[in-house]
Parts: structure tokens; C-alpha cells; sequence
């Protein structure tokens, strides 16, 4: 009886070290949790601030302005163009190129373009900026365009059709590559009947 006694005295301390042996196991389980959630927690943080500052083509504008991401330097160095208040097409195209290569964010490109401003076209930006300041890339070209680009009553496809070589064939070309670029809705055939219809 003692013995059956003792056996069950036994087995009682064995399952009570058990029962604390599993609490102190499920107590280290749920520290362990709790310590995952908050590192998953971190990670899925520093991950949604990646995807905020990873700079994407579709992402031009207003949202740089929160997270600005410098623009990477590549190998090949291109010459930001300078404007001087003639050719104002041909300068927006050129510093699009320049900031689709290098991938430069909107406010970025107002503040390099004013540095690359000459002539009448320094204040004309300073006086613009001081009434209506630039918002963006988008904002700076359509104003430079209205005040440095042709006339508003110009039309370069009548323009284009009216065309003819007054000089030399390379001279014309040159017009006429010039207009074309500014004309929307055109096949090539009809461009090509066009230049050679005002060929001499």
C-alpha cells in the first residue's frame, strides 16, 4: 500500500513538472510569436517604404515629393541642353531625353532646367516663379512654349503643306523634318507625297 502510495506520489510529481515543463514551453512559444510579429512587422515596414521610394515611369509628380529618390549616374554622361529662348521644341524633346535617361524626378527637372536657362529666358523664369510658381515639369513646358514658341495662330500642318525649297535640298529637309514633328495624324505616305510635292 505504501509502495502504491509512493507510485502515486510519484506519478502526481512527474505530471505536475509536466504540466509547469508545457506552461513554461507555451509561455516561450508566445514570446517567440511575439517576437516574429514584431521583426514581420518591421520587414513588412521597411518593405512598404521600398516600394514608396522605388521610382517607376508611371510615377512622375507630385508623389516625389514625399519620397525622392536620386537619380541614378550611368556610364555614358550627356550635356543637359541650354535654352536660350529659340528652338523651344527642339529643347523640351532634348531635356526629356536627358531625364528620361537618367530617370530624374519632376521636381528635379525644374530645378535643372533652371540652371540651363539663358538670355531673356532667365527672367522671364524669375517673374514666373514669383507669380506663379512651377509645380511641375508639365507646368514649366506648356508656359515656356506659350511665351518662347511659335504662334498660338501658327498651324504647322498648313504650314508643312505649304512648304516649298527655297534653298537646298538639305536646307528643306531640315524645314521640313522641323514641322512634321509638330504635325499629328499623318501616314508616312502622305508625308513623303508632301516633301516631294514641294521639292523644286
Amino acid at each position: 500500500m505504501a509502495s502504491a502510495s509512493k507510485s502515486t506520489a510519484e506519478h502526481k510529481n512527474n505530471v505536475d513538472e509536466m504540466t509547469i515543463l508545457q506552461g513554461e514551453i507555451f509561455e516561450r512559444l508566445e514570446r517567440s510569436e511575439a517576437a516574429n510579429a514584431g521583426k514581420f512587422e518591421k520587414i513588412f515596414a521597411a518593405l512598404d517604404i521600398l516600394i514608396d521610394q522605388t521610382p517607376s515611369k508611371h510615377h512622375r509628380g507630385a508623389e516625389y515629393h514625399h519620397h525622392r529618390v536620386p537619380f541614378q549616374v550611368r556610364n555614358v554622361k550627356l550635356e543637359f541642353p541650354r535654352f536660350d529662348g529659340t528652338n523651344v521644341h527642339e529643347w523640351i524633346f532634348r531635356a526629356e531625353q536627358f531625364f528620361e535617361y537618367y530617370d530624374t524626378p519632376d521636381l528635379d527637372r525644374l530645378t535643372i532646367a533652371a540652371v540651363h536657362l539663358d538670355k531673356d529666358v532667365v527672367p522671364w523664369y524669375q517673374m514666373m516663379q514669383r507669380s506663379h510658381p512651377f509645380q511641375s515639369w508639365i507646368d514649366f513646358t506648356r508656359a515656356i512654349e506659350l511665351d518662347f514658341g511659335p504662334s498660338i495662330y501658327d498651324c504647322p500642318r498648313a504650314t508643312l503643306f505649304k512648304l516649298a525649297q527655297t534653298g537646298t535640298v538639305a536646307e528643306y529637309f531640315v524645314q521640313f523634318t522641323s514641322l512634321a514633328n509638330r504635325v499629328y495624324g499623318l501616314s508616312n505616305d502622305a508625308l513623303v507625297d508632301c516633301f516631294i510635292s514641294g521639292l523644286n
